[in-house]
């Protein structure tokens, strides 16, 4: 499942309002047995757009979190970094609900206040 993780207007370590979209695959883990039945317990009656919403807005709440303890300069100049702490933190999250971050990246990071051509 493909995930669209939106951030507008959140405030980093610095104070500086800035807008972050991530991309995120997420999936069920079926091979892990243990995960397969907390998924289950989890989701089970729920449709594909709740799951959907479910892990959403688990990932927009790391997602923002993480922009908040950085400066503007490090998400924008090492986005490995940002796109693994989101990963991780996520990760450990989501797979207590039996789903299972394939891949998280950022795709765009954008500021209304000062032009990130100058970072």
């Amino acid at each position: 499942m493909t995930l669209q993780v939106e951030s507008p207007t959140v405030y980093t370590c610095q104070g500086v309002p800035i807008s972050v979209t991530g991309i995120a695959q997420v999936k069920i883990q079926g091979q892990n047995e243990e995960m397969l039945s907390t998924a289950c317990e989890q989701f089970l009656g729920k449709s594909d757009d709740e799951i959907h919403d479910i892990a959403l807005v688990t990932l927009e709440g790391h997602q923002r979190a993480i922009m908040g303890s950085m400066t503007v300069e490090e998400i924008y100049k090492d986005r490995k970094k940002f796109s693994k702490e989101v990963f991780e933190v996520a990760s450990s999250d989501l797979v207590n609900m039996g789903i299972t971050v394939v891949s998280y990246t950022l795709k765009d990071i954008r500021d209304e206040e000062v032009s990130l051509q100058h970072f």
